[in-house]
């Protein structure tokens, strides 16, 4: 038993930093192509235009869609921890099927939690946006998300004052809307395929099944031991994002049953 709870600790352990470096890796990509816009002004010493404060305005809305699909994707569909779910202290990993009962988010589940993340981090990277002549007034952010085939679109209410040398103007991000390439429409076909099947047979599914589903949408799936009595469940695919991208949730099961 001392053996299996080893290899337990250390599969655990491998997946945290497996997820810790592509996580690392992307947000620092995304953080880098995020400030080129204003590093140029800056660098240069230039003062941008409205149209300019505008677009960087945009740019933070479309960096932090992409970073909610990142941790949506890490999160199982959260960015607010559901009541299920393994604590790994930075993150956290869902529980899809616990022991008979089924807590998979829905589509539209995950929609609000993708708009929730733009809701809570978007004014981070606008208020970065400081130019010495102008000055941004905003409410907080509203944002609507819809996950579709191949991409998720977000639409943001963020009503925002521009203020430049005497004169004032009003931009509304709603009229900006942003789509970014994903696979979660595809995803989650597929999570729910594999969550459901536990109410035929919580013991067993068909992977072959499950394998051809994944395969006619371009995606990948893993299976890997956890604990004992829980398995963790990897969606990947790498064709919509710079890095890899991951998509995982947890099944528990009553060994007692088996």
């Amino acid at each position: 038993m001392k053996k299996r709870g080893q290899v337990t600790i250390l599969i655990i352990l491998a997946i945290v930093i497996i997820i810790g470096v592509i996580l690392f890796l992307y947000l620092k990509s995304s953080s880098t192509k995020e400030n080129q816009g204003r590093e140029y002004f800056e660098q240069q010493g230039l003062q941008p235009s409205v149209n300019n404060i505008q677009n960087f305005i945009v740019e933070c809305l479309d960096i932090t869609a992409k970073e909610a699909i990142i941790q949506i994707g890490f999160q199982g569909g959260y960015h607010n921890k559901p009541e299920k779910f393994f604590d790994m202290q930075w993150a956290f990993i869902p529980y899809y099927y616990y022991q008979g009962t089924i807590n998979q988010p829905n589509k539209e589940d995950i929609q609000n939690e993708l708009s929730d993340y733009i809701n809570d981090n978007l004014e981070v990277c606008i208020n970065k946006i400081n130019f010495q002549n102008f000055k941004l007034s905003f409410q907080a952010p509203s944002t609507t998300t819809i996950i579709k085939p191949d991409e998720a679109t977000f639409t943001t209410s963020l009503p925002t004052t521009i203020e430049s040398n005497g004169n004032t103007i009003t931009f509304n991000l709603n009229q900006h809307p942003v789509s970014i390439n994903s696979s979660l429409d595809e995803i989650i076909k597929v999570a729910t395929y594999i969550t459901q099947s536990h109410l035929t047979d919580p013991n067993q599914m068909c992977i072959n099944c499950i394998t051809e589903l994944a395969k006619e949408n371009d995606l990948y799936v893993d299976f890997i031991a956890f604990e004992e009595d829980t398995t963790l469940v990897m969606i990947l695919e790498n064709r919509t994002m710079d890095q890899p991208y991951i998509f995982e949730f947890l099944n528990k099961y009553n060994l007692d049953q088996q």
